[in-house]
């Protein structure tokens, strides 16, 4: 099993990027000394700040949702410490390479040095810190906003209006089924079925990967597009619905109004973003944390099958006024 987080991503294409830490005497004493010298960020900033020195966040996890979450890690760094020079090492730079709080992307990590992670959450199921507050308390940086912003180019909104030229005049509705956890994915036949009750008020388009199973009475453009392009696509949308995945953060982003099935693998206080409506289960054996290829669920994803389409239906109708399904 590999070491989780050890390279960001498990993206060995970005290893050499990463500050040597040296295991044989002498230069060890170097390493130990950068490891001690970082472990003192909180007192080191504010003179990094006021000389406008060098500090690298690392998206140490490394899936594409968290480039969104360090991003928002470092906002808050800069929200406090405005004079801090930023360089991001992240295993998907496309995802914040127009975000114009961070001075660098993916250039060699400097001296100090700072991990954006959730380690300690997953080891311990946290239930209720978020997942911002985790990373900037470690800092003794106490004001956070949990919220994402994706920045999109004027070419990139002007190419999506042109692909979703929308011909019905239906209001448009994204969808994305599928996580790469199993345990944060709804069953297919409930989706089907959500499909069929909105379809009628809504030119529905599915996003996300190739894994995407193909609904009818959808647009499917799942696995067509790059990340940006489908964060352009999704830009035109009125509502989004889908799991806690980079959809989420990237409809977060956008100010799309969102509907997420949450279940009860991860805590909605730790990763729910206030302005969705965040659909949970919690029953005793959540949150679970659980992780592909760490662990599996034992309890048939019960969380997921216990939410039922009606919810989903009564969340959409609480956003835009639906006829009724009975």
């Amino acid at each position: 099993m590999k070491e989780y987080g050890e390279i960001p991503g498990g993206n060995n294409e970005i290893k050499h990027l990463l500050y040597p830490f040296y295991k044989i005497y002498p230069l060890k004493i170097w390493s130990k000394y950068r490891w001690y010298k970082n472990s003192k960020l909180k007192s080191i900033l504010p003179y990094l700040s006021q000389k406008q020195k060098w500090l690298t966040v690392i998206d140490r996890l490394g899936a594409p949702g968290d480039a969104l979450i360090t991003a928002n890690v470092i906002r808050s760094i800069k929200d406090r410490y405005t004079g801090v020079r930023i360089n991001c090492i992240t295993p998907n730079p496309s995802l914040i390479k127009n975000d114009p709080i961070i001075e660098t992307i993916n250039q060699p990590e400097t001296f100090y040095s700072f991990d954006s992670s959730y380690l300690e959450l997953i080891a311990r199921k946290e239930q209720n810190e978020n997942i911002i507050q985790h990373n900037v308390n470690r800092l003794g940086i106490h004001d956070y906003e949990y919220r994402s912003i994706f920045y999109l180019s004027t070419k990139e909104e002007e190419w999506a209006k042109s692909i979703l030229t929308n011909k019905s005049q239906k209001p448009i509705l994204a969808i994305c089924t599928r996580s790469k956890e199993p345990v944060k994915n709804w069953p297919l036949n409930y989706w089907a079925d959500l499909v069929q009750n909105i379809s009628s008020e809504f030119h529905i388009i599915q996003l996300g990967d190739s894994s995407e199973p193909k609904l009818h009475g959808v647009t499917y453009l799942a696995g067509k597009y790059t990340m940006r392009e489908s964060a352009a696509l999704l830009s035109k949308c009125g509502i989004f619905i889908g799991p806690d995945s980079l959809l989420m953060h990237i409809a977060n982003g956008l100010n799309i109004q969102s509907i997420i099935i949450f279940g009860g693998s991860r805590p909605v206080k730790s990763f729910g973003y206030a302005k969705n409506i965040n659909i949970a289960s919690t029953p005793d054996c959540s949150p679970c944390w659980i992780h592909e290829g760490f662990e599996i669920c034992d309890h048939r994803l019960q969380c997921m099958n216990s939410i039922s389409t009606t919810q989903v239906l009564e969340a959409i109708n609480s956003l835009v006024h639906l006829p009724s399904t009975n």
